[in-house]
């Protein structure tokens, strides 16, 4: 399939640079050539983007597609079964892509259900965002969300696991370092350290062989310092990051992807569980101060969003870039938390409007970079090459050009 999208301005490369004049070729799901709009090539399908600003679309580094985002989705999956989770999980695919979230990465679900979701979108049997996912993370026996964890206990089983979840078809490897916020109803606390230094070398050493990156759930000291020495590519959360643990993770390139919304979420809104609500509330200022003191370090920050974790929607990654900007009020840096750090963190040509580029793509009809608001106003959504939907008059009209 080939096309030209003409007549936008582009948020073009690492700096989402504002370019008038000139046009995209898509041709075979990527970004074939960009292109003067004098030199629009005669024989090619010419799709009118009316001036609107077409950006990279947004890839969300933390979901969780089978939760529901209510006040307490682990009681809610435990009594829907798993039929109804697979189905939840299928049609909040379609959420992500309503609000111009192309590119996903569901790091937990039971029963490895994020797992089946991305084989059928890559088959084209669904639609979706682009899926990486993990399936089962790897967790000590009792350790964080045990509902969705292979347990593993020392370096064999470690071992075992992660070659495991990699048969099975996953794209990257969760790991619980610490315990959480929201998980078990006790014996469980975000300072404690869970795996082990040498369990968690053991699943990035055989991980990184097969060529997969592994995320981390660390929230206290200890273990977010056993993640980054383990070798793991991203410290999920991090609120108890410090000055030594920061320049750490310069050293040794891991990323952060803070995921400051849920927990702000979890601290104030009625009828969360009061374990979860008390430990959340003794951190979320922790975690606000460490973004705001890191954010401009020499470390790759990526957007995510926690989706389906209590009181947190499939579209909360908005929510999380507009948490973000009431701490760092820089609209270009906190998009690209979401775009172009977000693609240079999976290691894939995504999150750029760059030739060679995925063709995943977003037409809004303001400038997100002078307004972040300006990313609900989607007028069409191109994914993998496709259009596959596009706004008129306020009614998504479902195409597949």
């Amino acid at each position: 399939m080939e096309f030209v999208i003409s007549n936008v301005q582009l948020l073009y490369g690492e700096e989402l640079e504002c370019k008038k004049g000139l046009a995209l070729l898509i041709k075979d799901g990527l970004i074939k050539d960009i292109i003067p709009e004098s030199q629009l090539p005669a024989t090619v399908k010419v799709i009118d983007g009316n001036g609107g600003f077409l950006a990279p679309g947004l890839i969300d580094l933390h979901i969780h597609m089978m939760w529901d985002g209510s006040l307490n989705p682990v009681q809610t999956s435990e009594t829907e079964g798993y039929e109804q989770m697979l189905i939840r999980a299928v049609a909040n695919c379609q959420t992500y892509l309503h609000h111009g979230i192309t590119t996903v990465r569901d790091i937990g679900s039971i029963d490895d259900i994020a797992l089946h979701v991305a084989k059928g979108i890559k088959r084209g049997l669904i639609s979706g965002p682009d899926v990486i996912a993990s399936g089962k993370t790897l967790t000590m026996t009792g350790g964080h969300d045990p509902f969705w964890a292979r347990f593993v206990d020392g370096k064999e089983e470690a071992l075992k696991g992660v070659r495991e979840q990699i048969f099975k078809g996953a794209e990257v490897i969760k790991v619980s370092s610490t315990g959480g916020v929201y998980g078990r109803i006790e014996g469980e606390q975000v300072g404690n350290a869970e795996l082990s230094l040498e369990e968690q070398e053991v699943i990035c050493n055989e991980a990184h062989r097969f060529g997969l990156k592994v995320a981390s759930h660390a929230i206290g000291r200890d273990g977010i310092h056993n993640s980054i020495l383990a070798g793991v590519d991203t410290i999920e959360h991090g609120h108890f990051l410090d000055d030594e643990l920061v320049a750490l993770m310069e050293e040794r390139n891991t990323a952060w992807i803070p995921t400051l919304f849920v927990y702000k979420q979890i601290a104030t809104q009625e009828g969360i569980p009061s374990y979860a609500r008390d430990k959340a509330e003794e951190i979320v200022s922790i975690h606000r101060n460490a973004f705001e003191s890191y954010f401009n370090r020499n470390i790759v920050i990526g957007a995510g969003s926690d989706a389906g974790s209590p009181c947190t929607s499939h579209r909360a990654l908005l929510d999380e870039l507009y948490t973000m900007y009431e701490m760092i009020p820089d609209a270009k840096e906190v998009l690209k938390t979401a775009t172009v750090n977000a693609g240079k963190i999976l290691g894939h040509d995504v999150g750029q409007i760059k030739e060679g580029y995925r063709a995943n793509l977003i037409l809004l009809k303001e400038n997100p970079l002078e307004c972040l608001s300006n990313l609900e106003n989607i007028k069409m959504v191109v994914i993998r090459g496709k259009v596959l939907m596009k706004y008129t008059n306020n009614n998504l009209e479902m195409i597949a050009e």
